[in-house]
């Protein structure tokens, strides 16, 4: 059954109190029901979903060297963006993903339901997915069109063919009795679909045509904290980055080896939300708090951090972040309720404040075309919201 509806379109001591993946929330107001997350294990192994072999992974520790930072200009823009509103009152918009027609699809958490908003004609429909339990996380297209999508709560990853309106539930299973808890979520080159379970400390891998499905559970950063991978990126290598969201660590797998390097951050509380790989194989992130954005060279292990200003007079919160096809990096903060643009090779900054009253952006991603997508909520007011290149 579907609805639809028209639109108007107008490893230190101090991280023995770790914090909860749960607190990346809190910053972001009124999204704190939005994201529960259960206890994680850190069992290093791997199993598949009809087999457990637990296997040893070869783990290293790496230290990061930190590089200057050169000075950056910051401009300030009013936004020259086209909102979507919502009819239905704080459905909890997610992170959304724009199909080859220019559909936008996203998770409706607070009304545990798929949704797609025809940027055409403005219409939204959405699908109640079987056996779904409010816990739609983050969406992606696949080759063919088809649409995937993350369960957290009900454990699972889904798929929806929008041609049929039919979907196909992938369970995942427990592991050493937790389950897994799917959080993000993209395909490599491939075809593969890679996600990460932060509630299992582990990074998974699903075979869309076979169905198999296999996990790396990522062993604990240190003694005494659970592993909980929350963002990640996948090169055209096929090596796996990753982020810890509570521990001030990123680190990388490599499937063929099963190795697992971690790199420590300088501050342990660092929360690391969204990660990108640019055309030269630097891995950029945005850190909730302290409200970074961050580069990390592989080649020479080198980590840069940007501190973002208080545009608003609001710390910073900064959240999911794209890479366009000019190299430059797009990114929300939630504090300065603004889209930003770094251009790396002007070391400039450029906020573009989205006046949304009430409402906060969270989710943010890229159509063909260049243009900026992006979700808000946390308020009685949802959006979809489209920011055009003419409005960069």
């Amino acid at each position: 059954m579907s609805a639809t509806h028209s639109i108007m379109t107008p490893r230190k001591q101090d991280r023995r109190q770790r914090r909860s993946p749960v607190l990346f929330a809190l910053a972001l107001f009124a999204f704190a029901p939005l994201l529960m997350f259960l206890s994680g294990c850190d069992t290093p192994g791997s199993h598949t979903n009809t087999a457990n072999t637990p296997e040893t992974l070869s783990v290293q520790q790496v230290r990061v060297h930190l590089a200057s930072v050169t000075a950056i200009s910051t401009s300030v823009r009013i936004a020259q963006r086209h909102l979507y509103p919502f009819s239905q009152s704080n459905v909890g918009l997610m992170q959304p993903a724009v199909d080859a027609q220019g559909n936008i699809w996203v998770g409706e958490m607070h009304s545990n339901r798929l949704g797609r908003l025809n940027s055409h004609t403005g219409v939204v429909t959405s699908w109640e997915p079987p056996g779904a339990r409010y816990g739609i996380m983050t969406t992606t297209i696949d080759a063919q069109g088809d649409v995937w999508f993350t369960e957290q709560n009900a454990n699972y990853i889904g798929r929806f063919d929008p041609a049929h309106r039919a979907f196909r539930i992938f369970p995942l299973g427990n592991v050493n009795g937790s389950p897994l808890g799917p959080q993000d979520l993209r395909f490599d080159s491939r075809g593969l679909l890679w996600f990460t379970a932060a509630t299992a400390g582990a990074i998974g891998r699903l075979d869309p045509t076979s169905g198999a499905i296999r996990t790396w559970l990522i062993p604990s950063p240190a003694p005494t904290i659970p592993s909980s991978p929350y963002s990640f990126t996948v090169t055209s290598a096929g090596r796996v980055w990753f982020g810890e969201f509570a521990d001030g660590v990123i680190g990388t797998l490599d499937p063929r080896t099963g190795q697992v390097i971690f790199y420590d951050l300088p501050d342990p509380q660092t929360q690391v939300f969204s990660m990108a790989t640019d055309s030269a194989g630097h891995l950029w992130f945005t850190e909730v708090l302290p409200g970074k954005l961050a580069m990390f060279d592989p080649a020479t292990d080198t980590l840069t951090e940007l501190a973002v200003p208080a545009a608003s007079g609001k710390p910073p919160a900064l959240y999911e972040l794209a890479i366009d096809h000019q190299g430059q990096i797009w990114f929300v903060d939630v504090g300065a309720g603004a889209l930003v643009r770094y251009v790396p090779l002007q070391h400039s900054l450029t906020f573009f404040q989205l006046s949304l009253l009430s409402s906060a952006p969270f989710g943010l991603a890229l159509d063909p075309a260049g243009n900026i997508w992006f979700t808000a909520g946390g308020s009685p007011a949802n959006y979809i919201g489209e920011m055009a290149p003419e409005g960069k």
